[in-house]
């Protein structure tokens, strides 16, 4: 049966609505029949706990395509997650019972659901000692995380977090890297009918391989993962280690030193593609940095950008306030480093995402081609806007005579596509789709939104986040326009053949019907043609 997703129920409990023992259904026919024949009793249930209805299931066993869980007939179910992964917070809990048990702790494992399921996160407390440690599964918006830290933390004497894949902010990884020193993680194994947790500890420079739980050992001063070295700063949370850094008197550093570490919190914010406030730079650079006035700022930033090659991305177009807009200082920086002066905060705005895609780019890892830097005209408008050609010197060529102003060579035209449309960067289709939303039809946009489709599958986070959400505005804006083609509702395959039969139908009847048609159109016959013959008489 296909789940309420549209793809196959993988997994199931085993004894009862209520239980907690997990299974993944082996895919292949000869798996599945060799798991039979070892347990024959067994019954398969849409657990409560998966977030199911309760209904027992069957296992299907097939042939010529995967196997899977089915429910009896006119079962509703609106069991949402139904994959190999829809049952990991059970297999956790499995895995920490086992490995309290060998290291004789006596903690308990307990499911949370935060708004979307039953398996948001995974809270592990250690009673006697009072440590906590939260698998977190679901994405947690990076205030929600504060507030739960606050809270858990009065409760605990130590708090770890352990994110799965996408389920921590950049903010939050920046706070944990400044609190701790590195982040922990975790994902999973499948291992025949079960899935096994792994954990490492990565830092903006490196990461520890990926160990089986048994790895781990439990300290006093929190959850240990097996090569990386305790760098706990003082105090066993991060908002009191950033409290406390924030309450410290600062360090008064020279500019020289100020500027390599901004220069090297800019660089590791670029390697894991995030965007940081000056705040959240203060915490990896320095604390003195916050007492810093607009014009020092302006200035500690335009030592950084000429430390840097010529050619390579603003690191300071990654600033940004909590609006995500870039602060209004960073135009400043712009202007004094010789590339324009943007016109509106608009223009700043866009000409800073573009330096912010560049420096991910250069920096990431594994780094990639950077796109084009945005050209601003000379009343600071992007030239890619307007259409303008971007600015260029004028050459001044002595003949005899006098000076002739000698024109610059233009640049050649961007190669086309099907259909006229330019052949656009990766990075630059999100653009170039919010502004075929400008235009008056809606053609230019649908050919885009194609375009977008392909380059999905090749833009890396966060660039793919933002191509879909402005992918879903264009596709809005085409639903409601009046001379956007709509498509034709799909045919199901017996009405198709029923209006095939039906047309063949009447076809036949209306050539059975037709009468021969005369070939004299019309017109008198001649004298003596086609006369019938005179009947002879009787002898």
């Amino acid at each position: 049966m296909i789940g309420s997703d549209g793809r196959l129920v993988q997994t199931a409990v085993i004894g009862s609505r209520n239980s907690g023992r997990a299974i993944i259904l082996p895919t292949d026919a000869d798996e599945l029949t060799r798991w039979r024949r070892r347990h024959p009793t067994y019954t398969y249930w849409c657990g409560t706990q998966l977030g199911g209805c309760g209904n027992e299931l069957s296992d299907r066993l097939y042939r010529d395509k995967v196997c899977h869980f089915a429910h009896r007939p006119r079962t509703s179910c609106h069991r949402t997650a139904n994959g190999a992964a829809s049952a990991d917070h059970l297999f956790i809990k499995d895995d920490l019972a086992v490995w309290a048990g060998r290291n004789k702790l006596k903690g308990q494992a307990t499911s949370r659901n935060l708004g979307s399921g039953p398996g948001d996160a995974v809270d592990f407390r250690v009673g006697a000692a009072r440590q906590h440690v939260r698998f977190q599964f679901s994405r947690l918006a990076h205030a929600e995380w504060r507030q739960a830290g606050h809270r858990l933390s009065r409760e605990s004497s130590t708090l770890d977090w352990v994110f799965g894949p996408g389920a921590a902010q950049p903010e939050t990884m920046e706070e944990l890297y400044d609190a701790y020193g590195y982040l922990l993680r975790f994902r999973f194994e499948t291992l025949g009918a079960v899935r096994r947790i792994r954990l490492r500890a990565e830092d903006p420079r490196r990461s520890t391989d990926w160990v089986p739980l048994d790895a781990c050992v439990m300290t006093p001063a929190g959850l240990r993962v097996a090569g990386v070295e305790p760098r706990r700063r003082a105090g066993s949370r991060p908002a009191v280690a950033a409290g406390a850094a924030r309450g410290a008197r600062p360090v008064r550093r020279s500019r020289k030193e100020q500027a390599l570490a901004l220069k090297e919190a800019l660089v590791t914010a670029a390697r894991f593609r995030t965007r940081p406030t000056w705040e959240a730079l203060a915490r990896t650079a320095g604390s003195d940095l916050l007492e810093l006035s607009v014009d020092d700022r302006v200035g500690l930033l335009v030592a950084v950008e000429q430390s840097g090659g010529e050619g390579g991305p603003l690191l300071s177009a990654l600033i940004r306030t909590g609006e995500s807009d870039p602060p209004p200082y960073v135009g400043d920086v712009v202007a004094a480093v010789g590339c324009g002066v943007p016109a509106t905060a608009a223009v700043l705005r866009r000409w800073c995402q573009r330096e912010a895609d560049r420096a991910f780019a250069v920096y990431g890892v594994p780094s990639r081609t950077a796109p084009p830097r945005l050209p601003l005209t000379a009343d600071g408008q992007l030239a890619a806007q307007q259409g303008a050609e971007p600015a260029q010197r004028q050459t001044i060529v002595h003949v005899q005579g006098g000076l002739v102003w000698q024109a610059p060579a233009r640049p050649k035209p961007q190669p086309e596509g099907r259909g006229g449309i330019p052949l656009y960067r990766d990075t630059e289709i999100r653009h170039a789709l919010r502004g075929a939303r400008q235009r008056p039809g809606p053609k230019h946009a649908a050919a885009l939104m194609a375009r977008a489709e392909e380059a999905l599958t090749r833009l890396p986070e966060p660039q793919r986040t933002q191509l879909v959400a402005e992918m879903a505005s264009t596709r809005r804006w085409l639903d409601s326009r009046p001379d956007t083609s709509k498509p034709k509702p799909r045919q199901s395959r017996r009405a198709k053949k029923t209006a095939d039969a039906k047309k063949s139908a009447r076809a036949k009847k209306s050539a059975q019907g037709k009468k021969a048609k005369n070939p004299l159109n019309g017109a008198r016959p001649l004298p003596g043609v086609g006369d019938p013959r005179p009947k002879k008489g009787p002898k």
